[in-house]
């Protein structure tokens, strides 16, 4: 079988690592399959191990480099003249490279994307709705959730598609009921590239962060539906307790070194700037980490929080549960999926209320003994699902679309 995986929008965090984890284990279960992987520039800059994965040959879709200076003037040009163009540059680059010499396509971001026009079968994974939603400030705009609404239309009717969860089933029956296949569920596994560390190498990065202390952790990147403020409450209400103020709550993502040293305060936080900065912090925005030191901040963690309003999946906390650290955890329907899917045992609160979600932390620290029996149990559970079950999942589906092309 011959693929072309197309990884042509830019994200990242767990979408990157989803994207390359699959990758890989399709190539370690079939060593027959072949991998053109057509990737956005600035992805490749996430996900590096990508270039070390036998049979697969790595393509960078020239329409994602940065422009030229040439390149730039003209775009300055076109604009000032009023020229818009039609045509998604990605998408044209896409539709003439990705052509009958592949058995199959498949793409990793279906849910943020028109659906090309190939010959060849298509198979894409919807991870979730979350363009159709407004969490008190605009992500995406009117005009692309216009757009997203034909197009995933035309992703839904056009073939076989893949979710991480029921849940993502029930949103798609919800908001667009009668069509002509829904995406079918094949549950992922968690999206760790360094499964196992070394204690040296983990205290090594430890010591060049200068972390020698007990922290939370929530990795996120800076969107509303990640809700950081209700979490900020939270940990405020949490250290007004003598035993909790030697906690920080460390925060990994894309755009989260804004808050690169703060404070805690009840209605979100206080940054410390140079000239406070010989006052304690309690939290720290991390930035996005490369996946070696993003899993050792994880696995290190002496409890890791999620407090998503909306999510397929919870992808910190299958992380987390890899190496057996336990978590708290919003308690919204796809997150009580995982407790169906494989078992494990997770803190769960009210994510829009601080107070619970800072009494439920403050349980599990208290009584951490149980809490840490709950992420070894969880971790035992994990094991049983890997990504070979994952890959198999999404095999059975990618046949199913040949055989009906």
């Amino acid at each position: 079988m011959k693929i072309a995986f197309v990884d042509n929008l830019q994200v990242g965090g767990g979408l990157s690592r989803f994207s390359l984890l699959l990758c890989k284990s399709l190539i370690e279960k079939d060593e027959t399959i072949q991998i053109d992987y057509f990737i956005h520039s600035q992805n490749l800059k996430l996900v590096p191990e990508l270039l070390s994965i036998r049979n697969v040959k790595v393509i960078v879709l020239k329409s994602t480099l940065p422009l030229s200076f040439l390149g730039k003037v003209a775009f300055k040009v076109s604009s000032i003249l009023g020229i818009k163009y039609n045509e998604n540059p990605v998408i044209a680059e896409v539709e003439k490279m990705v052509n009958q010499k592949y058995d199959l396509a498949y793409f990793p971001s279906a849910h943020m994307m028109e659906r090309p026009s190939l010959n060849i079968p298509i198979v894409g994974t919807i991870h979730d709705f979350n363009w159709k939603y407004f969490f008190g400030r605009q992500i995406f705009s009117k005009s692309f959730v216009k757009k997203m609404d034909t197009e995933i239309v035309k992703w839904m009717n056009g073939g076989y598609n893949v979710c991480s969860a029921q849940d993502v089933v029930d949103e798609a029956q919800k908001l667009y009921p009668g069509m002509a296949r829904y995406p079918e569920v094949v549950h992922i596994a968690p999206v760790i590239f360094n499964s196992e560390i070394s204690e040296s190498r983990s205290k090594e990065i430890l010591n060049e962060l200068n972390i020698n202390y007990p922290y939370i952790i929530f990795p996120g990147n800076f969107f509303p539906h990640k809700n950081h403020l209700n979490l900020f409450t939270a940990f405020y209400l949490l250290k007004q307790k003598e035993a909790f103020k030697h906690f920080k709550l460390l925060l990994t993502g894309m755009n989260s070194d804004q808050v690169a040293l703060a404070k805690a305060e009840y209605r979100g936080v206080r940054l410390l700037s140079e000239i406070n900065s010989t006052e304690d912090f309690d939290i720290m925005g991390m930035g996005y980490q490369t996946n070696e030191y993003n899993d050792v901040l994880i696995a290190n963690a002496t409890l890791l929080v999620s407090p998503s309003i909306y999510e397929a999946i919870c992808t910190p906390g299958m992380d987390a549960w890899n190496f057996g650290v336990p978590t708290a955890i919003s308690d919204i329907p796809p997150f009580r999926e995982h407790e169906k899917a494989w078992g494990i045992h997770s803190v769960f609160f009210d994510p829009m209320n601080p107070k619970d979600i800072a009494e439920k932390i403050e349980n599990a620290l208290v009584d951490y003994e149980t809490t840490k029996a709950n992420g070894k149990l969880s971790r035992e559970k994990m094991l049983n699902y890997g990504w070979e079950k994952v890959t198999e999942g999404y095999l059975a589906i990618f046949k199913k679309a040949i055989v009906k092309k």
